[in-house]
């Protein structure tokens, strides 16, 4: 950029200055903090660097190790769950004669993404109630009362109850980007290949599924990011119970944080995601390069 040009634009550059403050005060500056924090032991008063030792620990911890290993559940079903239901609700959705009918069906899946993430939380702990839980219910409705269950309070259950949480799985923003592609493909040759006899399986599977590629990694990539830092849901449910049998990376860092003032330990966990997600982003962004 030239002088005379900075010089021109000085004023409406200066504008700017309070974002970048607000934005490094309030997302880089901890960030750096939880870096340097994450080589100390720290308790807010006081700050010795140790090294290696958090992930030492952290690395070594039984504790950690389940919760990475429920984390690998959480992600895995997550991402299985993103790149099929909202998927199969966009084409159906697609294949609907009438406009009205499918606007009125895109209206009702998006209208969810309105409400506050803690009242479907909320809905889904209901929903498991061992006492008056909507499943228990239809349970005992159908004289299945052995069956009932403390879906949430019993370890053999727990981790499953919070991998079936949300179903059907149909999410707001995966069913949007499915459809808005769906929308965009070409439709005269899916015409043309119609016309040479191919059914609509093939139509999907030879057609649709190469193309919504791009859309299967940017979702991939989004879900992994949303599974990592997910805490809010398993607080609630379970706090990481019973036991730690539904424990995950989060909130092992907020009880070690904010539980037992660990703040260092709790600063190399959060660190660990950190680099876990930055890489996955950088590979998925370069794959993604060759795909536009």
């Amino acid at each position: 950029m030239s002088t005379s040009r900075l010089r021109k634009y000085s004023i409406s550059y200066l504008f700017l200055v309070p974002s970048f403050l607000f934005i490094f005060t309030f997302l880089y500056y901890p960030v750096i903090l939880a870096f340097i924090h994450s080589f100390t032991k720290w308790n807010l008063v006081t700050s010795e660097w140790i090294g290696f030792d958090n992930f030492r620990v952290m690395f070594s911890d039984s504790v950690f190790l389940t919760g990475a290993t429920n984390q690998l559940i959480y992600t895995v079903t997550d991402i299985l769950k993103a790149l099929i239901f909202p998927l199969v609700a966009a084409e159906l959705i697609f294949l609907i004669g009438g406009n009205k009918i499918k606007y009125l069906f895109r209206t009702g899946f998006i209208l969810p993404m309105l409400l506050p993430g803690i009242v479907t939380i909320l809905l889904w702990q209901n929903i498991y109630d061992p006492n008056n839980g909507l499943i228990n219910q239809l349970l005992i409705a159908v004289g299945l009362d052995s069956w009932t269950h403390a879906w949430l309070g019993d370890e053999t259950t727990s981790i499953w109850s919070i991998v079936f949480f949300g179903f059907p799985f149909i999410a707001g923003l995966p069913f949007l980007i499915y459809y808005a592609a769906i929308g965009g493909m070409n439709q005269e040759q899916i015409e043309a290949a119609r016309i040479d006899g191919a059914n609509r399986w093939q139509v999907f599977t030879k057609m649709h599924i190469p193309f919504l590629i791009p859309q299967f990694k940017v979702i991939t990539i989004l879900t992994i990011i949303s599974s990592l830092q997910d805490f809010v849901k398993i607080m609630v449910l379970t706090a990481g119970g019973p036991g730690v049998s539904t424990t995950n990376p989060a909130m092992i860092m907020y009880n070690a944080a904010f539980g037992s003032s660990q703040y260092g330990y709790g600063s190399a966990i959060g660190v660990s995601l950190f680099l876990v997600i930055l890489v996955l982003t950088f590979f998925n962004l370069k794959f993604l390069k060759t795909d536009y």
